[in-house]
């Protein structure tokens, strides 16, 4: 992914560059100054769609005055505008290297439909990506969680997981991931019976 440097600008510099399509960025980590860049607000939608998703890797080619260099970065944190969600506003991006370990979050894609449910039990989710740590060639995707056998009453946890070789877990175990429980009865008012209002509660008495 081709960047372009750039040096410290106002308000109305940065919006001039959003508006040709370009997102502010910084890089930094792993001991050395951080640089400004500006990148292509088009291609970085592009990579983000793809199956890596925000744990996508960038080579990023960054051109100068003085020749081009190379980095390989993470995104760290993206700022989206708060109404077009596909308007990127700025990027952080972090230095990394291949033999060092990360911290990333991962979604989880849950399959099959619980048994409970079928039964008539409501299947709730509590956690929808974990954090977990190993190093950017060994980044999962996602991980598949099975949830075809859990019945009314079932927890499924962090401890149930199972993670690929190389990765390292940072939830807490006991942490909850999804449950089936029990759908809540609503009460109905008895026949000739209804709720007093307020009005009446007060004339009454």
């Amino acid at each position: 992914m081709e960047a372009l440097p750039r040096v410290k600008e106002s308000k109305s510099n940065i919006k001039v560059l959003r508006k040709e399509g370009y997102v502010p960025a910084v890089v930094y980590g792993r001991g050395t100054d951080p640089v400004l860049l500006s990148l292509d607000g088009s291609f970085l939608r592009k990579v983000l769609n793809t199956s890596a998703g925000a744990n996508v890797l960038l080579d990023l080619q960054i051109k100068g005055e003085s020749g081009s260099s190379r980095e390989t970065v993470m995104i760290k944190e993206l700022h989206r505008h708060p109404v077009q969600k596909d308007l990127f506003l700025h990027a952080d991006l972090i230095r990394i290297s291949f033999d060092e370990k990360l911290e990333v979050s991962v979604p989880l894609n849950f399959t099959g439909e619980p048994e409970g449910v079928r039964s008539g039990g409501v299947f709730q989710v509590q956690l929808r990506e974990i954090r977990v740590k190993c190093l950017p060639g060994d980044i999962p995707q996602s991980l598949e969680v099975s949830v075809e056998e859990m019945k009314v009453g079932d927890v499924l946890t962090v401890a149930g997981l199972a993670l690929p070789a190389g990765v390292e877990l940072l939830e807490e175990t006991d942490e909850i991931i999804a449950s089936v429980t029990t759908p809540q009865a609503v009460e109905e008012p008895v026949d000739g019976e209804e709720a007093k209002a307020p009005e009446q509660e007060e004339t009454e008495g």
